[in-house]
């Protein structure tokens, strides 16, 4: 299985911290993002920017621009056959968790990110795979823990019990996925 988050550590990063800043400045002045009112919603994208490697962050100004776009904003503006690469498209349920204080809104954003990073590495993957890789994604950037919260929340699947499997199995075990 890719390790996506291997390719975006780079040695030597002194400028971390400006990366950073810059990267949050950019992030919340896009036009895309002026929903982002709620203090909470603000407070989880900071501590999931907070896990992200310098070099990845980079990449989401430059290579990769990502938006996050409540699912009320679609309607009517989305044609057919629009593709919304890079565009997370965050649902009512998920809405409310970025609106709570529940640090499972951060495991979301991450493994949001984690799934379109996996899709553009490998575009031909089982989507259930790349679910899973989204949650390795999420746990090589030190969130299990909240991403157990959230897969605990979600409703009863097939799909839930087999990332939890791999979740439990691959995490808390110490091996890799």
């Amino acid at each position: 299985m890719l390790n996506i988050i291997q390719k975006y550590f780079k040695k030597d990063r002194s400028d971390k911290k400006l990366i950073r800043s810059n990267f949050e400045t950019y992030f919340f002045s896009l036009p895309e993002h002026q929903w982002m009112t709620d203090e909470n919603v603000k407070n989880h994208f900071k501590v999931f920017f907070q896990h992200l490697p310098a070099g990845l962050i980079e990449t989401l100004m430059t290579t990769h621009p990502l938006t996050f776009v409540p699912s009320e904003f679609m309607k009517g503006q989305r044609q057919l056959g629009q593709v919304l690469t890079n565009t997370v498209v965050i649902f009512p349920e998920f809405q409310k968790l970025l609106k709570s204080s529940n640090p499972a809104a951060v495991a979301y954003l991450a493994h949001e990110l984690g799934f379109i990073l996996y899709e553009l590495e490998d575009a031909k993957s089982d989507p259930l795979m790349a679910e899973v890789g989204a949650d390795k994604f999420v746990c090589d950037l030190g969130l299990a823990d909240e991403l157990e919260k959230l897969l605990l929340m979600l409703d009863e699947t097939i799909e839930k019990r087999l990332r939890l499997t791999y979740l439990t199995i691959n995490h808390f075990a110490g091996q890799d996925l």
